[in-house]
């Protein structure tokens, strides 16, 4: 038993170290979605939260913009800006593999802090990747970040090159920091994927699997793993996860057994603080958005035209947003399209 559990355990730590996405770009023509265009977040100053992550990571503002929250429409915003009067700010953040999408629904009205449960349920984190020669955890934390994770460095779980840790940002928007040993890229630091944590794992891989005509890639199940309990500062986690690679983004899906990740309640709004979408970028905006009828997927709220791009909003089935993001005379530098594709790793890498 002991020979059969050790074993497994090296075969798991193999896994992880080849799961870890590492940044990788690669083409998805042909398939429904062209990969993970943007991570849309709400926050409460767009100012403090650039400033911030600034600090840590290459986060460089590409466009900025205001529109009407009536755009948007009354599904997809709640009661701070139920009347629809008001102004909407937006930023989009270049990162290396992505862009991040920053909207204020209260410019110039900071917001209070609002702490997402690690257990969720919903869009919980973003990873950042960073060299161990130079990691982006080291400048995040010497940024003040509210620290998760217990310990003084990241966690190494199983040896394999790669230690993790989560953290909260001044609005306690959770972050993950990865830091590698053998990185694929050069860049002080890149995002490779974002989390859902959802109360039915197989039932939102299911639907992954429909919306993006791919099947999830890797499945896990552990628990009692007090490295794990470490990273998330619980203690006696059970787990569930599964990884769909969407070209340059991982989509990553939790479900915490124990503790219990909650049924979801209320279907997500926009202006809540927090992560507040995913945009997957399509080739045609109508097509894409028949095929989620076809696939008795709800459409939310209007088309709405940020920057040249139009975005069709959706939601899953625990009533987190997600978006179709298509070209409609923007920059077309801002497309996943001009993202370069990851070289192969070294030899011995």
């Amino acid at each position: 038993m002991i020979a059969r559990m050790l074993f497994a355990a090296v075969l798991l730590s193999a896994a992880s170290a080849n799961a870890q996405g590492g940044g990788v770009v690669q083409s998805m023509e042909g398939k429904p979605m062209l990969g993970i265009r943007h991570v849309a977040i709400t926050v409460s100053d767009i100012d403090a939260t650039v400033a911030f992550y600034a600090r840590a990571v290459p986060y460089r503002v590409v466009s900025r913009t205001r529109l009407k929250a009536s755009d948007f429409g009354r599904d997809l915003v709640s009661d701070p800006v139920s009347d629809l009067a008001g102004d909407v700010e937006v930023a989009l953040v270049a990162m290396p593999t992505m862009w991040i999408q920053l909207m204020d629904f209260t410019p110039g009205r900071p917001d209070a802090p609002k702490a997402r449960p690690v257990i969720g349920p919903g869009y919980t984190h973003i990873c950042f990747q960073s060299p161990s020669t130079s990691s982006a955890e080291t400048r995040f934390r010497a940024a003040g970040l509210q620290m998760v994770s217990r310990g003084d460095e990241p966690v190494d779980i199983g040896g394999y090159g790669v230690r993790y840790s989560y953290g909260r940002d001044p609005d306690g928007i959770m972050i993950e920091n990865e830091v590698l040993d053998k990185p694929r890229r050069t860049e002080p630091a890149w995002v490779t994927h974002v989390a859902n944590v959802v109360h039915d794992r197989d039932a939102m891989l299911g639907f992954y699997q429909r919306v993006l005509d791919t099947p999830a890639h890797r499945r896990i199940e552990q628990e009692n793993r007090p490295k794990l309990d470490a990273i998330a500062g619980i203690d006696g986690l059970s787990i569930k996860g599964g990884w769909f690679r969407v070209g340059n983004l991982e989509l990553e899906v939790w479900q915490y057994v124990r503790p219990k990740t909650p049924p979801p309640g209320a279907p997500r709004r926009l202006d809540e603080i927090g992560y507040n979408s995913i945009g997957f970028e399509v080739a045609d905006l109508a097509a894409a958005s028949a095929r989620l009828r076809e696939l008795k997927v709800p459409l939310v709220g209007p088309v709405v035209r940020i920057d040249g791009w139009a975005v069709q909003h959706a939601r899953d089935p625990e009533g987190n947003l997600f978006a179709l993001v298509a070209h409609a005379g923007g920059d077309p530098a801002f497309s996943v399209r001009q993202l370069e594709p990851t070289p192969p790793p070294a030899p011995g890498g």
